[in-house]
């Protein structure tokens, strides 16, 4: 299981561990609310264990789904912004001469592919 984003949404990804290749059950979160219902959540167990080839796994599949309905919900909106490799110096913060905290100053990567 693994919490994400697809197509800038929030997203629960179930993926055969053992099995390269293997399709992936992607719950998205502006429909995480149909997993409230048992009935639904049921019959989406069935079809997830049929989409992932683990046929006799549907409690299981249907515990992961519905115990993590809620990390799905509260996760952030959107991936934290990428910081560019690259520091353009340090910015700190003093008090009585002591230094009582600083970060490394770096900007935002720009959205897309970066070559060179």
């Amino acid at each position: 299981m693994i919490l994400t984003w697809v197509n800038d949404e929030r997203a629960l990804v179930l993926l055969p561990t053992h099995r390269p290749g293997a399709p992936w059950y992607i719950v998205m979160d502006s429909a995480a609310w149909q997993y409230d219902d048992m009935a639904y959540l049921a019959r989406a167990s069935i079809k997830a264990a049929e989409v992932l080839g683990m046929q006799g796994s549907e409690t299981k599949i249907g515990s992961i789904l519905h115990d993590h309905l809620g990390d799905l919900v509260t996760m952030p909106s959107a991936p934290p912004v990428e910081k560019t490799k690259t520091t353009f110096g340090e910015m700190r913060a003093m008090a009585d001469g002591q230094l009582i905290g600083g970060e490394e100053i770096r900007m935002d990567r720009a959205e897309g592919p970066v070559y060179g």
